[in-house]
C-alpha cells in the first residue's frame, strides 16, 4: 500500500509539473505581442528514486527567460547609434528646411543687386533706378539676417530637446536602480525584461553600455565612463547654461561630485542634439558669419571710393561689422543710404553726378574673388553656403538609414533567439496538456487499486 501511496505523490507532483509548462506557455502566447517580453520556458528535473523500487518523479524548477547579454549589449550600442543619428539627420532636415524657406539662395540676392547696380551704371540719375538698387541691397541684407536666424532657431530648438531629454533619462535611470532593487528581493523575468527595456530607452537617449556584474546587478556607464546607474543608486543628469554660449551644457551628479559630460555624450538623441547645436549647426552660423562679412567689407570698399549725386564719399554701403562674430545677424544697409538713394556711390571721386564708373564697380563685386581668404568669390561662397548645408543632411540622411538597418536587423535576431513563436507555444500546449491528461489517469488508476485493496480488507 505504501507503494500506491507514493505513486499518488508521483502523480500529483507529475501533473503540477505539467501544469506549470501549459501556465509558461500560455503566458508566453498572452504577451506575443507585448514589446521587449522574452519567451520563457520551464525546466522539468527528475526526482532522485524514494527507494530501489520506486522513482521519484518530477518537479518543476524555476520558470527561465531566453536571454542573451551579448545581443543585449549590441542592441543597446545600436540603439544609442540610431538616437543620435536619428536626432542628428531630424535636426539637419529642419535646418535645411528653415534655410530653404527664408526666401531665394544668398547667390540669388547677390544676384539681383547686381543687376540693379547695373541699371544704374546705364542711368545714373534715373531716381527709382537708384532706388530698387538699395531695395535689393535691403533684401541681400534681409535674406542674410534671416538665414542666420533660422540657424539660431534651430539651435535653439535642439537645446530644448536636449534639456528635455535629461530629464526624461533621469527619469529612466531611477527606473532600472528601482528595477536593481526589486530583482535583488525576486528573481521575476518580467522584471528582467523591464530592466533591459530601460537600459534600451537609455541607450536611446544618451548612449552608454550596460552590463550584468556577478551580483546579479546591472550597472549602465555613459561612454566618456561616467557612471549613471550603480546597483540601486541612480545618479543624475543636469543641465545649466553655460556662461560663454548661453547653451545647457551637461552635468553627472552623483551626491556631491559633478563631472562635465557635454563633450563626451556622441551617442544617443542627446549626443545627436549636441552634435547638431554645438558642431554643425555652429559651422554653418560660422559660415554665414564670414560670407556676410565678407559681403559688407567688398561692397563697402567700393562703396567708400566712389561718390553719390551730393558729390560726397568715403560712405558704407553696408553697416560696417567689426569682425566677423555676428555680422550675419547684424548685416544691414547703411541707414543714410537706406533713406537716400542718392548717396548711393554710382560716380567716381570728381567725375560728376552723371558718371557711371561707381555703380560699374560696385557691379562687378560679386564676381570678384574676396571670399575666404580671397579664394572664392560671393556668389561661389554663397553657392557653397548652401550645398554644405544640403551635403551634411544628405549625409545625415545616410547615416540614419544605416543605423536604422542595422537596428532592424537586432530586432530580428532577437525575436528569432527571444520572441515568441505560437506554433511552437500551441505545441508545447498540447505536450503539456497530454501529459497533465496522462498522469491525471495514472493517479485515477492508482486510486481504483486502492480502493480495491481497501475494499479487500
Amino acid at each position: 500500500m505504501s507503494n500506491l501511496l507514493s505513486l499518488l505523490g508521483l502523480g500529483a507532483s507529475g501533473i503540477a509539473a505539467q501544469n506549470a509548462g501549459v501556465s509558461v506557455a500560455a503566458n508566453n502566447v498572452a504577451n506575443v505581442n507585448t514589446e521587449g517580453y522574452s519567451r520563457e520556458r520551464v525546466d522539468l528535473r527528475a526526482e532522485p528514486m524514494t527507494n530501489r523500487v520506486l522513482p521519484g518523479g518530477v518537479r518543476a524548477e524555476a520558470t527561465q527567460r531566453y536571454a542573451n547579454e551579448m545581443l543585449s549589449g549590441r542592441m543597446r550600442t545600436a540603439s544609442g547609434a540610431l538616437g543620435m543619428s536619428s536626432a542628428f539627420h531630424r535636426a539637419m532636415l529642419d535646418l535645411e528646411h528653415l534655410v530653404a524657406s527664408a526666401g531665394p539662395g544668398i547667390e540669388q540676392s547677390l544676384a539681383a543687386l547686381s543687376s540693379k547696380l547695373g541699371e544704374v551704371a546705364a542711368a545714373p540719375l534715373d531716381r527709382n533706378l537708384r532706388d530698387a538698387a538699395v531695395a535689393a541691397a535691403g533684401d541681400l541684407a534681409a535674406n542674410i539676417r534671416r538665414r542666420a536666424e533660422s540657424i539660431d532657431a534651430s539651435q535653439d530648438d535642439a537645446d530644448a530637446r536636449i534639456i528635455a531629454n535629461t530629464s526624461v533619462a533621469n527619469t529612466l535611470t531611477g527606473q532600472l536602480a528601482e528595477a536593481n532593487r526589486s530583482l535583488a528581493m525576486t528573481d521575476d523575468p518580467t522584471l528582467r525584461d523591464r530592466r533591459d527595456q530601460l537600459a534600451t530607452q537609455l541607450a536611446d537617449l544618451v548612449g552608454g553600455r550596460a552590463r550584468i556584474d556577478p551580483d546579479g546587478h546591472m550597472r549602465f556607464v555613459l561612454d566618456g565612463g561616467a557612471v549613471l546607474v550603480d546597483g540601486v543608486h541612480a545618479a543624475s543628469l543636469s543641465t545649466s547654461a553655460d556662461p560663454v554660449t548661453g547653451f545647457a551644457q551637461v552635468e553627472v551628479v552623483s551626491g556631491n561630485q559633478r563631472r562635465d559630460v557635454t563633450r563626451e555624450l556622441r551617442a544617443g538623441q542627446v549626443g545627436g542634439d549636441l552634435a547638431f547645436r554645438d558642431d554643425a549647426s555652429t559651422a554653418a552660423a560660422a559660415s554665414l558669419d564670414a560670407l556676410a562679412f565678407d559681403v559688407s567689407t567688398a561692397y563697402n570698399n567700393v562703396h567708400r571710393t566712389g561718390a553719390g549725386l551730393d558729390g560726397g564719399t568715403g560712405r558704407d554701403l553696408f553697416v560696417p561689422a567689426a569682425g566677423p562674430t555676428g555680422a550675419a545677424l547684424a548685416f544691414e544697409v547703411d541707414p543714410t543710404v537706406a533713406a537716400d538713394s542718392d548717396l548711393l556711390a554710382s560716380a567716381a571721386v570728381g567725375a560728376g553726378v552723371g558718371d557711371n564708373s561707381g555703380a560699374l564697380a560696385l557691379n562687378q563685386v560679386a564676381g570678384q574673388r574676396v571670399a575666404t581668404g580671397g579664394t572664392r568669390t560671393l556668389t561661389d561662397a554663397a553657392i557653397d553656403l548652401s550645398a554644405g548645408v544640403g551635403r551634411i543632411a544628405a549625409d545625415a540622411t545616410a547615416a540614419y538609414e544605416r543605423d536604422r538597418t542595422v537596428g532592424t536587423h537586432l530586432a530580428g535576431l532577437r525575436d528569432a533567439f527571444a520572441g515568441v513563436d505560437l506554433d511552437e507555444e500551441m505545441t508545447q500546449l498540447a505536450r503539456f496538456q497530454h501529459a497533465a491528461e496522462a498522469m491525471t489517469r495514472v493517479v485515477s488508476t492508482v486510486d481504483q487499486l486502492l480502493g480495491d485493496m481497501i475494499a479487500r480488507l
